[in-house]
């Protein structure tokens, strides 16, 4: 089958289906050079097929969370990047499987194809839009032929550092920078991207409820009585200040552990002081971070925690009102080292309509 040519013209790009993602993760870690552990955050994996043949694999995740060249070319500043960044889509892994890496164009032809579905199924998989597409090549192994036969561009190199984790700043120079490629999804994406406003359409982390102080430190004392369950070391937090700032964030639509913990930063020094967040040497006030969340989060009774909420929602709401959280689980509890879409919280009064649904992966 492998002196076969292939017919580029029958070449199609779909969706993995859940079964076959064990099948996709094996072939990464058996044919791919830098192997495969896991994708970071939001993800989708499409896989290039002729008939029931698999003929190329390409795995998209979160952006980079930082790349200089990129910023550079997009012309945005850092609290920008920080709010947008969801709008960038990283191509971190592409495979020609074996019996099909000798086809002349066949990896152009797949990237394109890959490129024209993935807008619309990141937005059936994920909820919003995304503008650009980015990649890093290894100028060691690769010239990145295929991604400027897509009609990619070049924009520059990275600083060749990178993330080490238990290290103390995150990164280590390796001495190796990789070329950077971006495919702009839409005509316009560089100039939205750095738009002075963002456009609503683009914010899935737009506020849903937002609590005043008084409701914030309201719900810290309802939730007193919520058993501890983190080991007996190692708690920095007050446990009710911790679960107050993970509902309010919920309310506010954050999905992520990311976004809790942006949230949480969010807030005013004021807020968590009398929350009972204790203050660091340096005489500030920080929120609890994505590990202190998950770590939270992973042994805590759910259940006893929607009736708390919900007891106090009554305190809140009118009886002919209606407040409901569904889900199942919480977004990013297993992979949460990925950058999110961003938070900003303000006071506001705490208000709903005759029926309010917060229907998102809510636990």
């Amino acid at each position: 089958m492998a002196d076969e040519p292939i017919p580029l013209r029958e070449v199609r790009v779909r969706l993995v289906r859940p079964d076959e993602e064990p099948r996709f993760n094996a072939l990464l870690r058996e044919h791919h050079y830098l192997g495969f552990r896991k994708f970071c955050g939001r993800r989708l994996r499409h896989v290039a097929v002729l008939g029931e043949r698999w003929l190329a694999l390409l795995g998209w995740h979160a952006a980079a969370l930082h790349c200089a060249a990129r910023e550079r070319w997009i012309g945005w500043h850092s609290f920008q990047r920080r709010q947008r960044l969801f709008l960038v889509v990283n191509n971190s892994r592409f495979l020609l499987l074996p019996d099909a890496a000798g086809t002349p164009h066949l990896a152009s032809r797949v990237l394109g194809l890959s490129l024209r579905r993935l807008p619309g199924d990141w937005l059936a998989r994920h909820g919003h839009a995304i503008l650009l597409a980015e990649s890093f090549v290894d100028p060691r192994r690769f010239a990145g032929t295929c991604y400027r036969a897509a009609n990619w561009l070049e924009i520059g190199r990275t600083r060749g550092f990178e993330r080490v984790r238990g290290r103390a700043r995150g990164y280590v120079e390796h001495g190796h920078p990789k070329r950077v490629f971006v495919y702009p999804l839409r005509r316009d994406a560089r100039q939205q991207l750095a738009a002075s406003e963002p456009r609503p359409e683009w914010l899935p982390w737009r506020p849903r409820i937002l609590l005043t102080t008084a409701q914030m430190l309201s719900l810290r004392d309802f939730l007193r009585c919520q058993p501890d369950s983190r080991a007996r070391r190692g708690k920095r937090y007050p446990w009710p200040a911790l679960l107050t700032i993970v509902l309010a964030a919920r309310l506010a639509g954050s999905t992520s552990l990311t976004e809790m913990s942006q949230f949480g930063r969010a807030l005013e020094q004021s807020m968590l002081r009398d929350l009972g967040i204790p203050r660091r040497s340096t005489g500030r006030y920080h929120a609890p971070g994505i590990s202190t969340l998950h770590y939270a989060l992973k042994g805590i009774d759910m259940e006893t925690l929607e009736d708390l909420l919900a007891e106090w929602t009554h305190t809140q709401v009118p009886d002919d009102e209606l407040l409901a959280i569904d889900g199942a689980s919480l977004c990013g509890s297993e992979e949460h080292d990925v950058p999110g879409d961003g938070i900003v919280c303000a006071e506001s009064p705490f208000s709903t309509s005759s029926r309010r649904a917060v229907s998102s992966p809510a636990w």
